[in-house]
C-alpha cells in the first residue's frame, strides 16, 4: 500500500492531533512567526493540547512529588520571597544570581509579575504556574539568551529534565521554522537543540530549586552545585547580529 493511502485510511479515523485544525494552525504559526512579541499563536498551541499535556503532566507531577524537597514546595505552594527587580540591582553583587537575573530581565525588557496571585487550586496548576514563575531563571542559570537560538536550546535543556507535551511540539515548531524559514541556520539551531537536551540531562534536578532564597550566590557556585554545565554552542562570538532573532516567552 503506499503512504498516501495508508495515511489516507489512518489519519481520519485517529485521534492525532494532525486531524485538528486548530492545531495544525497554531503549530505552523509558531513555526512561521516565532517572535511575534504577543505570543498569540503560543498560548493557543498550549490552550489546544492542553488535554494531552495535562494527563501526561499529572504523571510528571506525581513523579516530582518523589523528590522530598519537591513534596514539601507543592504542599506549601512556594513561590518564593516577593522582591523588586529595582532591589537586586542594589543588594547584590555582580557575579551573583540576583545580579545576573536582573540586567536579564531589564535588558530584554520582561516585567517581573507577581506570581502569587495566580490561584493553584491543585497540584498540577501549581507546578505550571512555578514552571513560568522561573523560566527567566533558568535562562540565567544555563547561559541561554531571551533569543530564538537560546529559547530552543533552553527547551531542549527542559526536555532533558523531564519533558510535557507542549514543550515538546513548541520545541518541534522552532526547529521547523529553521527547517524551512532561516535554512541557513539550521545546524546551529540543530546544535543548541542538542548542546541544551545534553546539558539538561546532565544536570541535577531543578524543579525543586529555591531560586529566590539564592539571590545573593554567585552564579558560578549554583551551577556547580547542580552540575550545570557550560555551554559552548551558542557563544556569542559564533554569531552575528543578523543571526540573533530576539524572542520573548
Amino acid at each position: 500500500m503506499k503512504i498516501t493511502e495508508a495515511m489516507a485510511q489512518v489519519l481520519p479515523n485517529s485521534k492525532s492531533l494532525l486531524n485538528d485544525p486548530a492545531f495544525v494552525q497554531a503549530f505552523l504559526s509558531v513555526a512561521a512567526f516565532p517572535n511575534d512579541p504577543e505570543l498569540a499563536w503560543y498560548f493557543k498551541l498550549e490552550e489546544v493540547v492542553r488535554h494531552l499535556d495535562d494527563i501526561q503532566a499529572s504523571d510528571y507531577v506525581e513523579q516530582l512529588r518523589l523528590n522530598p524537597g519537591m513534596a514539601e514546595m507543592i504542599s506549601q505552594r512556594y513561590l518564593g520571597p516577593q522582591y523588586k527587580l529595582e532591589d537586586l540591582e542594589k543588594d547584590c553583587a555582580p557575579g551573583t544570581l540576583g545580579y545576573a537575573y536582573y540586567h536579564h530581565m531589564t535588558e530584554n525588557g520582561i516585567l517581573a509579575y507577581d506570581y502569587s496571585a495566580y490561584d493553584s487550586p491543585d497540584d498540577l496548576t501549581y507546578v505550571k504556574i512555578r514552571k513560568m514563575q522561573t523560566h527567566d531563571i533558568w535562562h540565567v542559570v544555563t547561559g541561554y539568551k531571551a533569543e530564538l537560538f537560546g529559547e530552543l536550546a533552553l527547551q531542549g535543556f527542559c526536555h532533558g529534565q523531564g519533558p510535557t507535551v507542549y514543550q515538546t511540539l513548541l520545541m518541534t515548531a522552532l526547529v521547523l521554522h529553521f527547517a524551512t524559514i532561516q535554512t541557513k541556520s539550521l545546524g546551529l539551531a540543530l546544535e543548541a537543540l542538542f548542546e541544551g537536551w545534553q546539558r539538561g540531562r546532565a544536570a541535577h534536578p531543578l524543579w525543586a530549586v529555591r531560586w529566590e532564597e539564592m539571590w545573593h550566590r554567585p552564579l558560578d557556585s549554583i551551577q556547580a552545585e547542580y552540575n550545570i554545565l557550560p555551554g559552548h554552542v551558542l557563544k556569542r562570538d559564533r554569531l552575528s547580529n543578523e543571526q540573533i532573532p530576539s524572542l520573548r516567552v
